[in-house]
């Protein structure tokens, strides 16, 4: 059950490791959610409550005559206070799920990958090498404009375009293993060109795409064989030439 406080570096040189956290914006952004959370939970059970209990006046009147008519009032306040008492208990512990959600969140960047993990109850990590990066974007809500936050978005290779309405693409993104998220970061404009500075590095290297390594290497062999023919027709032309020079002799 114990999460290690910091995840390792993902595959990387150890002077390049960059390590970015959620901004304390997002964990506002979060606690806000969660307030209205409660208080759409708290007003369902008022609600809730109000109907059973009206409901229990109608079959208290037709239960008068019964001598086991307070059973059913007793029933419903021991509703009431379980209701109400559930609610108090859950209060604390959600809260505290809603720190750890924000303090859980790591996002390390190397010069080779990046690393992000995050989840409290359910741990989510996920290593994405800049070989295989194709995109970097960022996304920004009304909410998240607001505050100054927004998530950086990133996709490697196998990790196409989703289809459908916003809220089944949001989801088919989460679950994706090629999409990755720096959610409720203030500087992902910071990251983001990070993160295209060490892939430009990479393919200026000779370490980028593999696709790119195998069209150079593809090109590579004409130009050996290319070189091999031109030495071979010099060698005819001088051949020529020592025989038209006997010739005229």
């Amino acid at each position: 059950m114990k999460v290690p406080p910091e995840p390792q570096p993902p595959a990387g040189s150890q002077g390049s490791v960059t390590i970015f956290r959620a901004s304390k914006r997002f964990f506002q952004l979060n606690l806000i959610r969660w307030a209205f959370a409660q208080i759409s939970t708290l007003i369902g059970i008022i609600v809730a409550l109000t109907f059973l209990r009206v409901g229990a006046f109608g079959l208290e009147a037709v239960l008068a005559r019964i001598p086991y008519e307070d059973l059913t009032m007793t029933l419903i306040t021991v509703a009431e206070i379980f209701g109400i008492a559930l609610f108090i208990v859950q209060l604390p512990i959600s809260f505290f799920l809603v720190v750890l959600d924000w303090e859980m969140r790591w996002y390390i960047v190397t010069d080779r990958s990046l690393r992000i993990r995050e989840g409290v109850v359910r741990v989510k990590e996920m290593t994405m090498t800049f070989a295989n990066v194709q995109e970097v974007s960022i996304q920004q809500g009304p909410l998240q404009r607001l505050l100054g936050i927004s998530d950086l978005k990133v996709r490697t290779a196998g990790g196409g375009a989703t289809s459908g309405p916003p809220a089944k693409r949001r989801q088919q993104e989460g679950h994706s293993l090629h999409i990755g998220y720096f959610h409720g970061v203030d500087n992902a404009g910071e990251i983001r060109d990070l993160i295209l500075e060490r892939l430009k590095q990479l393919r200026d290297a000779g370490l980028g795409d593999p696709d790119q390594a195998h069209v150079e290497s593809a090109e590579g062999v004409p130009e050996t064989v290319a070189t091999g023919l031109l030495d071979a027709a010099r060698g005819l032309l001088v051949e020529t030439r020592a025989l038209r020079q006997s010739a005229g002799s």
